[in-house]
């Protein structure tokens, strides 16, 4: 992951990166909800489906690291994690 978007350390950490990543990715993935929509844990699914599924090169890894809870990657995700390191 780049030096600027830091792996989320626990749950405030990863609803911040959350809210930063939907506004960044609002016209790639996101387009058709508010702009100003508040990402809680229920809403994020929805963008870690968003940025897996639009958010191209970039966004992928960064669902990954989204994916990660208290710096426990889902077994799943382990790929994306590494991945998202090295960027």
């Amino acid at each position: 992951m780049s030096p600027t978007t830091p792996t989320p350390q626990n749950r405030a950490e990863r609803l911040k990166l959350a809210n930063r990543l939907y506004r960044e990715f609002h016209t790639r993935c996101f387009w058709h909800s508010p702009p100003d929509l508040v990402i809680t844990e229920e809403l994020l699914p929805f963008v870690i489906k968003g940025l897996r599924t639009y958010g191209g090169h970039r966004g992928f890894p960064l669902a990954g690291a989204l994916r990660m809870i208290d710096r426990q990657p889902v077994e799943s995700d382990e790929s994306s994690s590494r991945l998202a390191d090295s960027l």
